[in-house]
């Protein structure tokens, strides 16, 4: 990958970030793994193991805000980082289609809990014409040219997106 992407390398379970920490760049696993965990009542919870070709972090660049978990590496592990500006840079240089799409996932996904934890969800027009185009977006995704003339980074970026929209889409929608 060209441009301002920064490769770095962790050694076994070095601190690549923790809880708390004010979420800078995203990451995209070059080899190695990393650890997802976050502590809860005093007992470390791991969430989930992120290996090659997968992201993580992009939700606390893209929304600016704090980790709300710690990562560490598993081995040896090499990534690939993108700072937010350079993140949201990149994303305003796509084509306009690409360039919408990524957005509105974005916000789509900030805006929307997973639908399982929502207590009530907004019923109107809005949401109603949102959850439409977030549905369609899944469905295109699968598309063969659906990622052409994203970067690995944005690829990968595009699939978390899309796994997160997935689950705030009502159940209606997902049949």
């Amino acid at each position: 990958m060209q441009g301002d992407y920064h490769r770095r390398k962790f050694k076994d379970g070095e601190i690549i970030f923790s809880e708390g920490d004010r979420a800078g760049e995203a990451f995209l696993v070059n080899s190695g793994q990393v650890r997802i965990h976050k502590t809860e009542n005093g007992r470390i919870l791991e969430i989930d193991i992120i290996g090659r070709g997968k992201i993580f972090g992009e939700m606390g660049v893209i929304s600016d805000m704090n980790r709300m978990a710690s990562a560490n590496a598993v081995g040896e592990t090499h990534v690939i980082s993108c700072e937010r500006n350079e993140l949201l840079r990149r994303i305003d240089e796509l084509h306009e289609d690409r360039r919408d799409a990524l957005r509105f996932l974005i916000v789509y996904c900030q805006e929307f809990l997973p639908f399982e934890l929502m207590d009530e969800r907004p019923e109107n027009d809005e949401t109603q014409h949102r959850d439409e185009i977030a549905f369609n977006l899944v469905r295109e995704s699968n598309k063969p040219d659906a990622l052409d003339g994203l970067d690995a980074f944005l690829t990968s970026l595009y699939k978390v997106l899309i796994g997160y929209t997935e689950r705030r889409l009502p159940p209606d929608f997902k049949s």
